[in-house]
């Protein structure tokens, strides 16, 4: 049996799951968010089913496939709309549904809606009214769309029929709403590619795994740069994140500490110049499953190399599907036992991961059956992988996994890590960066405070 935890590190970890979709309403435009999740797929391979949603397909119209096809695409909607000739009305057709989930397309102040639907379009750019902005049928066909003078910027928004409102099912982009009247406590996002800030975007579906019997779901954070025409060619850096509900700026989660706000904090280390612009994956915890998951290894009755399988056979192939990412700087990231599973992850598979981060580690799963972490970095060795670890508490209250934190970094700089102390710290192979923060906490608002460290290391300029 995997070993029960304490009080205060169970109910931490109860968090609840993510919803995959954020809505279910009866309207015509919501059907499209409500298609049956993804079948379980094995966890050595790729999502067959999963699409390139920045490069779109290929179509006969010729627009170029990404951000810079989108101005073309906008011509050929004002075209047609005019004239609706059906060669052309097949063409649109064709590139709009080829790019659904990265809609409103914008360019040079103008946006164009899709939805399937009349309905009205209201955002902070319109004051939140539903009378400028109406979607209606192209040319007497399924699809109904709208163009929108709208200006630069990072733009909430909503679609309305009726008395009913809901997110954009033809757009994965969203934001945490905390706005009283909003129960979804989303709204979608219209995020133009000069805004300067990076946004947030959730999978319609999940991953599933049929070896662990779950799915769950997955967001990111797109930088400010990434669709921006001229970088339609760019890979990012990426850094994987364990216990995605927490990941983000959800002010409702996380027993009231609110999440790391890694997107907000990555948002202005990009602006001020010192980390690199990057993607962040983020993926949930499996609710109940999670402790066996991230915690023991399968000799001492968990799941780890289950769930390792899983991460490295699925979660991130299917990732590498959806975003442009630099597989030369893959990072994963996680704290407390998602902070143990990194290290894990890193340490065995220095191939795939440049480094990790271990915010606040729990590294006492397995001391009692010799299968704790501390046990298999004699075997390991060093691995050319950068390393970053902090933690809380004090020598005297022995918080936050103060003790066994101490140990791991020892351990390190005893098999050939050398260690200095962040923010003072390089980057680099045989790197250990570490951090104490006196008297720290082992919440979300703590690692909301400490979370600029392990991005500037990792992803500094």
């Amino acid at each position: 049996m995997v070993p029960v935890l304490s009080p205060v590190e169970g109910l931490r970890f109860a968090t609840r799951l993510r919803p995959i979709l954020p809505l279910t309403l009866p309207l015509t435009v919501a059907l499209a968010a409500c298609a049956a999740p993804a079948p379980a797929g094995g966890d050595d391979a790729p999502d067959a089913g999963a699409v390139d949603i920045d490069a779109a397909i290929d179509t006969p119209s010729g627009c170029a496939p990404g951000a810079p096809g989108v101005a073309c695409i906008l011509a050929l909607h004002d075209q047609v709309r005019v004239g609706c000739d059906p060669a052309r009305l097949a063409e649109l057709t064709a590139e709009l549904t080829a790019r659904r989930g990265t809609f409103p397309l914008w360019e040079a102040g103008t946006a164009l809606f899709v939805a399937d639907a009349e309905v009205a379009v209201a955002g902070d750019w319109n004051g939140w009214v539903t009378t400028t902005t109406r979607t209606t049928p192209l040319c007497g066909g399924p699809l109904h769309t709208a163009s929108a003078p709208v200006p630069s910027g990072h733009h909430p928004y909503k679609v309305v029929a009726g008395s009913s409102w809901a997110l954009d099912p033809w757009s994965w982009t969203f934001a945490y709403d905390d706005f009283a009247g909003n129960d979804l406590g989303r709204n979608s996002v219209l995020n133009t590619y000069d805004s300067g800030r990076g946004h947030l975007v959730a999978l319609p579906d999940p991953v599933c795994s049929t070896a662990l019997g779950n799915c769950r779901g997955m967001a990111a954070y797109l930088p400010p740069s990434y669709h921006a025409p001229s970088n339609a060619l760019r890979r990012y850096p990426v850094v994987f994140m364990h216990d995605g509900q927490n990941v983000f700026d959800d002010h409702d989660c996380c027993f009231g500490h609110t999440g790391w706000e890694v997107n907000v904090a990555l948002d202005a280390e990009i602006a001020a110049g010192r980390v690199d612009d990057a993607v962040v994956v983020a993926v949930d915890h499996g609710g109940a499953d999670r402790n066996p998951e991230y915690g023991w290894a399968e000799a001492a009755g968990g799941r780890q190399e289950t769930f390792m399988a899983f991460q490295l056979g699925t979660v991130q192939p299917r990732a590498a599907t959806l975003w442009r990412l630099d597989p030369a700087r893959t990072y994963i990231a996680g704290s407390s036992l998602g902070g143990l599973i990194s290290m894990r992850l890193a340490l065995e598979h220095p191939d795939v991961y440049a480094g990790a981060a271990s915010l606040s580690g729990a590294f006492w799963p397995g001391q009692d059956t010799s299968t704790a972490l501390r046990d298999r970095l004699p075997t390991i060795g060093k691995v050319p992988v950068t390393l970053y670890l902090d933690h809380g508490g004090s020598a005297q209250s022995g918080g936050d996994g103060y003790a066994d934190s101490i140990e791991i970094r020892d351990q390190l700089v005893g098999l050939g890590w050398s260690r200095s102390d962040s923010p003072a710290c390089t980057r680099g192979t045989d790197a250990v960066c570490y951090h104490h923060e006196p008297g720290a906490t082992h919440d979300e608002l703590a690692w909301r405070d400490r979370s600029w460290r392990f991005l500037r290391f990792l992803l500094g300029r």
